[in-house]
Order: C-alpha cells, then sequence, then structure tokens
C-alpha cells in the first residue's frame, strides 16, 4: 500500500502528464493540445490519486490512471473541435448549387 509521499506524488505527476501528452498525441488537431492534456492528466491524477491514499485504497496508482483518462476524456468531450471548424473546407459529400433567375430588365 501506498503512502503520502514525495515519491508517490512524483509517479503521480509523471503518470498523469505522460498520459496527458500521450493523449493530446494520439488525438491530433481533433482536442485539446499535448500541453493542455498534459496539464489536465497531471491534475486528474492528482485529484484521484490524493483521494485514494487519504482513503486507504490500495493500488493508488491504479485508480490515478483511470482518474486521469476519465478527466482527460471529460476535458477533451468539452473541447473538441474539429479540424474543419477550424481551417475550413467542410466537405459533406454533396454540392448545393443556386440558381439564379436573371431578371428581365426592359
Amino acid at each position: 500500500m501506498e503512502t503520502l509521499s514525495a515519491t508517490t506524488i512524483f509517479w503521480l505527476i509523471a503518470l498523469g502528464s505522460i498520459t496527458g501528452w500521450l493523449t493530446g498525441y494520439l488525438m491530433g488537431k481533433e482536442g485539446m493540445s499535448k500541453y493542455s492534456n498534459a496539464l489536465w492528466g497531471v491534475f486528474g491524477s492528482l485529484s484521484v490519486g490524493l483521494v485514494a491514499l487519504l482513503v486507504g485504497v490500495s493500488s493508488a496508482l491504479l485508480y490515478a490512471f483511470i482518474g486521469t483518462l476519465a478527466t482527460l476524456f471529460i476535458a477533451n468531450v468539452f473541447h473538441s473541435h474539429h479540424q474543419e471548424d477550424i481551417y475550413g473546407g467542410e466537405d459533406h459529400g454533396i454540392t448545393v448549387r443556386r440558381y439564379h433567375k436573371k431578371a428581365n430588365h426592359q
């Protein structure tokens, strides 16, 4: 069982930052940046990991990892912007053409 020490806090920060960076790398331009994901990962890992340590749950690092994934999921879902929304160029597979009648000017 882990105890609240500097080593445990280091592993929580390392776990959150690595998981967040990898999530940002895998998501590419669809969600938040790699650095934002790393910060949210550290936040999720520290908050869930410290609560698990204070409650006395064994394998707090496993719960911190699950909490990090949940925090990153929520942060990316509420921040998701598609590439087309940012850079334009939407292609829905159909083309809408509008023909205007020419006015007869006499």
